[in-house]
């Protein structure tokens, strides 16, 4: 992993940050150029790119710096998890129809948003080909990229206390007078350990091939809890706060309930334990 020490951060000690740490504290006064810089990072984990795409491993030395970057202001964190959710939002559900046209073609498995019944799944798994393993196998390996940011943002909103309302209501058009208020607070101990993704770049158990079988559609339902795993709907939560409020109260003029038809995109909670791989 990417972790240097550091000596200070508004008064308190910082144990890790980034190798590119100096690099990204030249630019990030600058907000076009930090996120330029961010915007580019983020194509990295593009596996549908007309380039030669990245390693996982390479994929996650660029997670760990945008990890560990010296963000000072809010502005920093919620623009790259916005970006995130815009990533994940169109990635995602395209690699989830991949893989259940798969099931659907050679086990005979119509998945749904429920979780894989293994029962019903099993027994065709045990007697498909080597060939249609490694097929599903292909189609399952580009899910790790965008299981990759998603474990980033939740790590992301923990560390930096970002609640559901502040990720729906943030617009990144806004006056930088607004978006860029200091970051008051933040978790400083806090490791970024995807233990998924570090699991399948080194392996530390050598399975027997039907439990490898087995571990494909377990990842894949993995990903697609974590890919589902939508936040609660903002605008229920606002209107069961305006009943409680007197009839004459109004939202402010332009304000709609709920505060951004921004809701409802692809997020896992920030009080999910998955940064550091416990799932």
């Amino acid at each position: 992993m990417t972790k240097l020490t550091v000596i200070s951060w508004n008064s308190q000690q910082l144990p890790y940050c980034s190798v590119n740490h100096f690099l990204y504290s030249l630019i990030r006064s600058s907000r076009v150029y930090r996120r330029g810089l961010i915007t580019q990072l983020l194509k990295m984990f593009d596996t549908d790119s007309n380039t030669s795409p990245l390693t996982l491993e390479e994929q996650l030395f660029v997670a760990d710096n945008l990890a560990y970057f010296p963000y000072q202001v809010q502005d920093e964190p919620l623009f790259l998890v916005e970006q995130i959710d815009l990533s994940v939002s169109v990635t995602g559900s395209t690699q989830l129809q991949q893989f259940r046209d798969l099931l659907k073609q050679h086990l005979d498995y119509i998945d749904d948003d429920e979780g894989i019944d293994m029962n019903k799944i099993e027994k065709n798994l045990y007697h498909v080909s080597e060939k249609i393993v490694e097929e599903l196998n292909q189609c399952l390996r580009p899910t790790k990229s965008t299981m990759l940011l998603l474990l980033l943002k939740s790590y992301l909103k923990d560390v930096y206390y970002l609640n559901d309302t502040k990720i729906i209501e943030y617009d990144h058009t806004e006056s930088s007078k607004i978006t860029d208020k200091p970051i008051l607070s933040r978790k400083v101990n806090a490791k970024f350990e995807p233990k998924m993704i570090l699991d399948t770049i080194k392996p530390l158990v050598n399975y027997d091939d039907f439990t490898k079988r087995r571990l494909i559609i377990k990842e894949f339902g993995d990903f697609k809890r974590y890919l589902l795993a939508y936040d609660n709907d903002i605008e229920d939560t606002i209107q069961s706060m305006t009943e409680l409020l007197p009839g004459s109260f109004s939202l402010p003029k332009g304000k709609k309930k709920g505060g951004s038809s921004k809701k409802r995109k692809v997020m896992i909670d920030s009080d999910d334990d998955s940064f550091n791989g416990d799932f």
